[in-house]
């Protein structure tokens, strides 16, 4: 299932035929609508009603991690408008996966949809025609350093906007010095933004992100002409990188981030944009410091590569309005 789809179901899990499942290594966490029980028990008073929703519901689900679980009482307490939560602490045999069976789903309504996740990654919808649900442990490390790392590089070397962005900031670099201080201003912003969208701090609609991203291409074609001071230069990448971190972080939403080991994501993710932007540095400086030895390259490569860069940027300003 893609992860939108998921994250649109996560957020409408306490209406109507809609309900929710976090699975942990210690605890079960139901979250469910209070119509869809309202018809079958009071629920003016949640704490005189914890043993009838916990019958209802957490009493007929089975957790198995390394064998069964047994569970404790249920904590109970209102979210968001009319869902109710019921927090289970679990006693398991073992760890890592196992398997999670919502048998209560068969009491609800025809068409009820439940979302599990387990260990911060979704793993189903269950029905009342299909119950159970098996899945894996908790997130490996090293796994996640290498795959999100690996994921940061492929995304700034096949990412052709962020790749044109940083050309375009080389084109006019007076050396290597002052280049590093830019891309240093730039990694800095794009990872304040990135970590506050992954974090759910601040959110931002990827029909405003892109557009932004493809104007930013545009100024900093067109700004080459005027040749900006290394400081101004520094400054206004840092503000232009605030607004590319939020589509590194549209990517990372698409594509999932692990609950259980978010911050390990983000760090190895952003590691990964930086060895990218090493590489390409490493490569494109050297050669553009070379010709700026030629006088013609100055008067005719730096501004047709700012052209290109600009023109590239409205591309994809209209591409992305439009489309």
């Amino acid at each position: 299932m893609p992860v939108s789809i998921w994250l649109i179901g996560v957020a409408e899990a306490h209406r109507p035929g809609l309900s929710y499942a976090r699975i942990d290594a210690d605890s079960l966490t139901v979250a469910i609508a209070r119509p869809e029980l309202a018809t079958r028990i009071p629920l003016d008073d949640l704490s005189a009603a914890r043993v009838l929703l916990a019958e209802l519901t957490v009493d007929q689900t089975t957790v198995v991690m390394g064998g069964p679980c047994v569970a404790s009482e249920p904590v109970v307490r209102e979210v968001e408008g009319d869902g109710i939560e019921l927090r289970v602490p679990l006693s398991c045999p073992g760890g890592g996966g196992g398997a999670y069976t919502a048998s209560f789903l068969t009491g609800l309504g025809p068409g009820h949809r439940h979302y599990v996740e387990a260990f911060g990654q979704p793993v189903a919808v269950l029905d009342a025609a299909n119950l159970t649900v098996t899945f894996t442990g908790a997130s490996d490390r090293g796994e996640v350093v290498a795959r999100f790392g690996k994921l940061g590089v492929e995304h700034i070397l096949t990412g052709y906007d962020h790749l044109t962005f940083l050309l375009a900031l080389l084109l006019t670099a007076p050396g290597l010095r002052p280049m590093l201080a830019i891309v240093t201003g730039f990694t800095v912003a794009h990872s304040i933004t990135l970590t506050l969208a992954a974090l759910g701090l601040v959110h931002l609609s990827p029909d405003l992100v892109e557009p932004a991203i493809a104007l930013s291409i545009v100024y900093v074609g067109i700004e080459n002409f005027w040749r900006p001071r290394p400081a101004r230069r520094v400054a206004v990448t840092f503000l232009l990188g605030l607004v590319h971190g939020f589509g590194f972080a549209g990517l990372l939403g698409e594509l999932g981030l692990p609950r259980d080991a978010l911050m390990l994501a983000l760090v190895s993710f952003n590691g990964g944009v930086e060895l990218g932007q090493a590489a390409v540095v490493a490569v494109a400086l050297p050669l553009m410091l070379f010709l700026r030895r030629f006088g013609w390259w100055e008067r005719i490569g730096v501004p047709a590569g700012s052209v290109g860069v600009a023109l590239a940027g409205v591309w994809w300003l209209g591409e992305r309005v439009l489309g």
